[in-house]
């Protein structure tokens, strides 16, 4: 059986994506059809990652909500597209069930005649695009916080850098694994306020993708931080 701590930090690791999909959906509902694949891409895995920590939830003995945006509504069926459209352009028939699945999404139900579409790692512009309004919660987190003028001042400086890590998008740069985790560190021991905010940021795909280039391995200091 886990422990309580276990069940405490999938409680986190739950809302830390339910909030990441809020950001998204919303981020979509702005833009429409011109929400960047980024968006799209970072929808899927979040509820991915919700659906996959509910049922370990579940599997604990823990009662766990459904809550609406925790899966998609069904796409209704759409006219034909030309040749060479995606599929999800493509018109359907018959009781077809059509599925958009994150890249690392596993244990993907499948029925009828379903038409999956697999999620791939964004652009580097979609993923600045997820990124920035990350970043830009937590500055407005920061900015209600009502914190002393001398520490927001430090702490603007510190996501400043933080920042110019998490941008280093081109495939040839490489995040400074130090940075990162000293300034992420610093944040979260002296900003309480931002710690749901930076849990978020941290948890997205497309930091994750950035931080997988880091100059040294990441992953020891997110699950310590973290817990993912």
């Amino acid at each position: 059986m886990p422990s309580q701590d276990d069940i405490n930090t999938m409680q986190v690791l739950l809302r830390t994506h339910r909030q990441t999909l809020g950001i998204l959906l919303e981020q979509q509902a702005k833009l429409g059809v011109y929400a960047p694949a980024g968006v799209l891409i970072g929808i899927a895995e979040a509820r991915a990652s919700i659906a996959q920590a509910k049922v370990a939830l579940r599997d604990w003995g823990v009662t766990v909500d459904d809550l609406p945006n925790d899966q998609s509504s069904e796409a209704p069926p759409v006219a034909p597209g030309p040749a060479g459209a995606p599929p999800s352009a493509v018109a359907a028939s018959g009781d077809v069930i059509i599925g958009t699945v994150g890249a690392g999404a596993q244990g993907v139900a499948i029925g009828k005649q379903i038409t999956q579409v697999l999620g791939s790692p964004g652009t580097p512009g979609d993923d600045r695009h997820a990124i920035d309004a990350l970043l830009q919660r937590c500055e407005h987190e920061l900015a209600a916080a009502g914190l002393d003028a001398t520490l927001i001042g430090m702490a603007e400086f510190q996501l400043g850098l933080l920042a110019g890590e998490l941008r280093k998008l081109d495939p040839r740069a490489t995040p400074s694994a130090s940075t990162v985790s000293q300034v992420g560190g610093w944040l979260l021991d002296n900003l309480p306020p931002l710690r749901e905010a930076l849990a978020a940021l941290f948890a997205a795909p497309a930091v994750r993708r950035v931080l997988g280039r880091a100059d040294a391995d990441l992953s020891g200091w997110l699950q310590r931080r973290f817990g993912a």
